[in-house]
């Protein structure tokens, strides 16, 4: 798996469209603060980059913008005119695409070694990327790849995600004690039993500001993910829109489940999401 974050960092360097020019992420997506903690970003490693840019065009909207060329290419969605998401290739032995998201925290550097020092393994050490901040890439003790990041002009603004971006990120672990002291350490959260869930849930916090949630794996056979939420406005079209384009359900909605108001889906690379509406 380290060649996925190999080529999605390396590619970032690489020659955009403009001679010059690399993704211009950070400045269309960054504010002047930042929010130690949050997922701010997210990076889709596919094995096959032309379906998995007419999936998320068909399901969502989104358009995907090209830059580079040969092996330094990469993808940006956007909505609209805004950046929601990178796009790298890669190819693994089971061939199948991964969302990984980036935690911003204030030390690219000490929260990686931090990480380390943890029993993490440190796929790509802290590195500077040209208009994207510092970014390293880990994989935790229970096998989630995860990003850790600061944004070079500061973090989006704290609030509710539009329709069609990213709502928020899920940690399924298969040792949730382990998870929650891991993050704790390496990222300064801390943590916050529910009980308006069907299942154990932990939510992971910096502060008053919740950043990320935490629940049992529901699949032990398979390794611990971070599993992305995108906010949907009718769920019942976009399982429809998924299922047209390719995708696959794996969890339907169902009344147990946060009302029946989220649904499991699978990428046509095979990459797990989220859809959830969302209207608090």
């Amino acid at each position: 798996m380290k060649k996925i974050f190999t080529l999605i960092a390396l590619a970032c360097m690489g020659y955009a469209c403009t001679p010059g020019a690399t993704p211009p992420i950070a400045s269309q997506i960054g504010a002047t603060n930042y929010t130690p903690g949050r997922v701010v970003w997210h990076d889709l490693a596919s094995p096959n980059p032309e379906a998995s840019a007419a999936f998320y065009e068909s399901v969502f909207g989104w358009t995907t913008v090209p830059y580079g060329e040969d092996e330094k290419m990469v993808w940006i969605f956007k909505k609209e005119d805004k950046p929601v998401a990178l796009m790298a290739y890669y190819q693994t032995e089971n061939n199948s695409g991964e969302w990984i998201g980036a935690i911003s925290v204030p030390d690219v550097s000490a929260s990686t070694q931090k990480a380390k020092n943890q029993g993490a393994k440190v796929l790509k050490k802290a590195m500077e990327v040209d208009n994207r901040g510092t970014i390293s890439f880990i994989q935790d003790p229970q096998g989630a790849h995860i990003s850790l990041v600061k944004l070079a002009n500061g973090d989006p603004e704290p609030t509710l995600a539009e329709i069609n971006t990213f709502l928020g990120q899920e940690l399924w672990s298969n040792d949730t004690d382990d998870s929650e002291s891991f993050y704790s350490n390496v990222v300064g959260y801390t943590s916050e039993e529910t009980d308006n869930q069907k299942v154990p849930y932990t939510i992971f916090k910096m502060g008053d500001l919740n950043c990320a949630g935490m629940l049992k794996n529901p699949a032990p056979t398979v390794r611990s993910h971070w599993v992305p939420y995108l906010r949907v406005a009718d769920l019942s079209e976009t399982i429809a829109k998924a299922t047209r384009a390719g995708g696959k359900v794996l969890i339907e909605p169902n009344p147990e489940i946060r009302n029946g108001n989220v649904a499991l889906l699978m990428d046509p690379t095979g990459a797990p999401l989220a859809v959830q509406v969302y209207n608090p």
